[in-house]
């Protein structure tokens, strides 16, 4: 009998130690969830952050990306100082081109994740908008550009006391695309097809081999297009802008969305869009080679570069804004593969460091 209590005795202590045991585990996991709980990503308020909204800006979540190593980069060229995200505080504000605003929204993520406390503001316009908010309205520190500024813009700079100076960042393909449905056309058209068939009524007009279908022509227009028609025209028409816009049978659209859903239910449309977008839709939209010369090839003949534009004093006198563009260039190379966007030479990138270097007085 006093085996069988010694016994339940035992078993007592073994389930009150589980017990026991199961408590200082639950207490543990709060205590985790409560430390993850306090780290607030954008957590310092701005006086004019109301403002920002209300041009449509967007706070950047830091999410999916990994912590930058210097380790793991193998850097080529001039490698430029190390930047601790998590020492620098105050909120930064980028607009401008559509085009440009992925490259820059994955460095704004991945800076938050390696540290950076304070808000990134993003927004996605068009250059000229940027470039009245960075040099009228002084409301952005940073400008997505998919064009050099020009002459107005730097006078309207000058007058607010701005002065911008520009790191070329990555390069873009305006790509010719039809419909995934298209069977007739050949991966490569040449420029004098190209010039016929943003022209012409029908596909039988440029090729007799070809149906007898009018071409539909989706062509981009408004804030998002960042001057591609400008660029398609200078290869295909000698810069004659208006033998495509005017042309026969022609639909201009706002959002790429248009493109996409245009492919899906006609095999006898085509159109042009970065490259970007078109990678993340190859299931509705076949690429045209031109001159048998892929667009994701250097020589390919419809290409800009992008750039990202800051003020010459924010960059000595602000650590966030030398931090972000020094940051910025010592990754860009690393995120925009994946993108859909191509490198720039790096002699250019080296270009960009260099001048960088030599406002923070390091060379």
């Amino acid at each position: 009998m006093s085996s069988i209590r010694m016994r339940t005795s035992r078993a007592k202590k073994y389930i009150n130690y589980l017990f026991l045991l199961y408590i200082v585990l639950v207490l543990t996991a709060c205590a985790g969830q409560s430390k993850t709980s306090q780290v607030n990503i954008g957590n310092q308020a701005s006086a004019d952050q109301s403002s920002k909204e209300n041009l449509g800006i967007q706070k950047v979540e830091g999410k999916l990306v990994k912590s930058p190593s210097n380790q793991d980069s193998a850097k080529q060229g001039i490698v430029l100082p190390e930047v601790k995200p998590l020492e620098l505080e105050g909120t930064l504000a980028i607009s401008g081109s559509q085009v440009v605003l992925p490259i820059s929204q994955a460095i704004a993520q991945r800076f938050i994740q390696d540290g950076y406390p304070s808000k990134i503001n993003l927004a996605g316009i068009d250059t000229q908008v940027g470039f009245k908010l960075f040099c009228e309205d002084k409301k952005v520190d940073i400008v997505n550009a998919v064009r050099p500024i020009n002459s107005q813009e730097l006078a309207a700079c000058a007058k607010s006391g701005v002065e911008p100076i520009n790191f070329q960042i990555a390069t873009d393909a305006v790509t010719i695309v039809v419909s995934s449905q298209n069977s007739f056309l050949p991966h490569s058209l040449t420029r004098e097809e190209l010039a016929k068939v943003f022209t012409v009524q029908h596909w039988s007009d440029v090729n007799p081999k070809w149906p007898k279908e009018l071409i539909k022509r989706i062509v981009p227009e408004g804030a998002g297009t960042g001057g591609s028609v400008d660029l398609l025209s200078q290869a295909i028409f000698q810069g004659n802008v208006s033998q495509l816009t005017n042309a026969p049978n022609t639909v201009f659209y706002d959002f790429v969305e248009q493109l996409h859903s245009e492919a899906l239910i006609n095999p006898y449309m085509i159109g042009f869009l970065e490259y970007a977008s078109y990678k993340e839709n190859r299931d509705k939209l076949r690429a045209i080679a031109i001159d048998r010369v892929d667009p994701f090839l250097s020589t390919y003949p419809i290409t800009r570069p992008l750039y990202i534009y800051a003020d010459v004093k924010a960059i000595r006198q602000r650590p966030e804004v030398a931090g972000f563009v020094n940051y910025y260039l010592t990754y860009v190379d690393e995120e925009i593969s994946s993108l859909g966007y191509f490198p720039v030479k790096q002699t250019v990138l080296d270009e960009s460091k260099t001048k960088f270097l030599q406002l923070k007085g390091n060379k």
